[in-house]
């Protein structure tokens, strides 16, 4: 595995001998601030470009209260928190609330972990759908948990790669054009599972780098 250090927190990247971190290799990831720090409420305050239903992969991530539960925020955004509660361990179902200034009520997202077909592979690799609760659409993601779980690592997708990937039949879901550009929604096939560990469908470049407080 690959030791980086972003934002005075040490975390790896995936190991060099796997397709996913061939890629991130040949890349050379650049973990640049203005480029990193997308804050997950961000990637929520809109309908995704790209939702998954929420059976999507190959089955729930089993958590555990300690190792999520408390106050994490983006490694260089701390003023930026986020609460993370366990909801449901054994479906790997967790919640997250943002408090913002001003505001009486927290933002409420949920964040569902589940198990890519590689997990045995690269562990603490996972996917991640993001959402809104008040919406039926989630986003995916792709997370890995590192620095012994005291951060991690959330990549979002590459929705052009997706977008072109469903058109030429290599997914399986739909596109729907709207005034803001089109939607992809990609079916619970264990097939795309499969398929979007492929390097090409994730934005290596920016990910979001959560630490716990």
């Amino acid at each position: 595995m690959l030791p980086h250090a972003y934002g005075g927190v040490e975390f790896f990247i995936l190991p060099a001998q796997s397709a996913l971190g061939q890629d991130a290799a040949r890349m050379k990831i650049a973990f640049i601030r203005s480029a990193a720090a997308f804050v997950l409420a961000a990637a929520l305050c809109a309908c995704p470009e790209t939702s998954v239903p929420d059976g999507f992969g190959s089955g729930p991530m089993p958590l555990k209260e300690a190792e999520w539960g408390g106050v994490w925020s983006p490694v260089d955004e701390p003023e930026e928190t986020f609460s993370f509660q366990v909801l449901d361990a054994a479906q790997g179902l967790l919640e997250l609330r943002e408090t913002k200034d001003g505001e009486k009520k927290d933002e409420t997202f949920t964040l569902a972990l589940r198990q890519t077909a590689a997990e045995k592979k690269e562990a603490g690799l996972c996917f991640a759908i993001l959402k809104d609760k008040k919406k039926p659409a989630g986003g995916l993601h792709l997370l890995r948990v590192a620095n012994n779980g005291r951060s991690f690592l959330l990549w979002a997708i590459d929705h052009k790669a997706v977008n072109a990937a469903i058109k030429a039949g290599e997914l399986k879901g739909s596109v729907r054009a709207d005034k803001d550009g089109d939607h992809n929604s990609l079916a619970a096939d264990p097939a795309n599972a499969a398929a979007l560990l492929a390097p090409r469908f994730w934005n290596w470049t920016a990910p979001t780098v959560m630490v716990r407080r």
